[in-house]
C-alpha cells in the first residue's frame, strides 16, 4: 500500500501526532474503540507506505504513548508525525451483527428525516467533540454533518443513511416548479 488508490480499501485506525521523549517513542490519536486497540492489529501502514508495529507504552490526555521496533529514536519518530496509520479492510475481524465499520458508509446516500437528499458519504471526522460525517451534496462543497446520536436509520439494502439533521444546519431548497408555456 504505497500510494494513494490502496489506500481506498484500507480503513484509518489512527494519527500520529507527535514525537514523544528521546527514544523514538510517539504519540497517537486512536480511533478504534476501546483506543487502546489500535495496537492489537500489528503491523500498520503509514501514509508515507513505511510498516510500523506499535507497541503500547501508555496514554496521556486521551493519545496513546507508543513505541515501534522500526523507530529507534526521536528523528524517527519526528518523520512520521501526521500520517496516517491505515490497515487493509480485509484483515480486519468482521463487524458484529449489529455493528458496521465507518469505512463501509463511504459513498452511502444521506437523507434528512423529511426525506430530502442532502447527499453522498465522503469521509468521517472527530475533532473531540464527537464523530463528524462528511456530506457532498450533487453541487455544493462537501458539509459536516453531527453524526454521533443523530442516526435515524441505516438502510444497508439501498446504502442510505437517515440523519436527524439540526435545524438550520443545512439548507435544502425545494424543487422549483416549472413553468409551462
Amino acid at each position: 500500500m504505497t500510494d494513494k488508490e490502496s489506500f481506498s480499501d484500507s480503513v484509518l485506525l489512527g494519527v500520529i501526532t507527535s514525537a514523544h521523549g528521546l527514544r523514538g517513542q510517539f504519540k497517537v490519536k486512536s480511533f478504534t474503540d476501546p483506543l487502546e486497540n489500535l495496537v492489537q492489529y500489528g503491523s500498520l501502514v503509514l501514509s508515507s507506505g513505511a510498516i510500523v508495529t506499535p507497541k503500547l507504552i501508555g496514554s496521556h490526555k486521551g493519545l496513546l504513548i507508543c513505541s515501534a521496533a522500526e523507530i529507534t529514536d526521536r528523528t524517527g519518530a519526528e518523520s512520521i508525525q501526521r500520517q496516517e496509520l491505515r490497515i487493509a479492510r480485509d484483515a480486519l475481524p468482521p463487524a458484529l451483527e449489529d455493528e458496521i465499520y465507518q469505512a463501509d458508509y463511504i459513498g452511502f446516500m444521506v437523507i434528512d428525516l423529511d426525506n430530502n437528499t442532502i447527499g453522498s458519504v465522503i469521509g468521517f471526522h472527530n475533532f473531540g467533540a464527537g464523530d463528524l460525517i462528511e456530506v457532498k451534496p450533487d453541487k455544493a462543497e462537501s458539509l459536516f454533518l453531527p453524526f454521533t446520536g443523530h442516526v435515524s436509520r441505516v438502510d444497508l439494502d439501498v446504502n442510505r443513511l437517515v440523519l436527524e439533521v439540526p435545524e438550520g444546519l443545512v439548507s435544502i431548497k425545494p424543487k422549483e416548479a416549472t413553468k409551462s408555456e
